[in-house]
């Protein structure tokens, strides 16, 4: 399942460009894994001159200084607090913002 956030965050960048860690809601969380990359344009049409150009990031991350509990789960996997996050940032304003978490 996933929610939907749309809520600003602040991005440390990695050599790429693309984010290393993010803060969000007060709380820092470092990507472990990028797992997927891509672009959405649109609304070039609609004669506004408001043209959405957006780069997104599918990552894996968790809080800052968390790694695993050392603790098993019902299944023998080790316990993460690593989740995944949709990210993106919008090339025409500069700006990034947290678009889902899946959990």
């Amino acid at each position: 399942m996933a929610k939907r956030y749309d809520e600003a965050i602040d991005v440390t960048p990695d050599t790429e460009g693309g984010p290393a860690a993010f803060l969000w809601r007060g709380r820092r969380y470092e990507i472990d894994q990028h797992l997927t990359v891509w672009r959405e344009a649109g609304e070039w049409w609609n004669g506004h001159g408001k043209v959405r150009d957006r780069e997104y990031y599918r990552v894996l991350a968790r809080p800052a200084g968390l790694l695993s509990t050392g603790d098993l789960d019902a299944d023998g996997f080790l316990q993460t607090f690593s989740a995944v996050y949709d990210l993106y940032r919008d090339r025409a304003g500069d700006f990034w913002r947290m678009a889902r978490l899946w959990d």
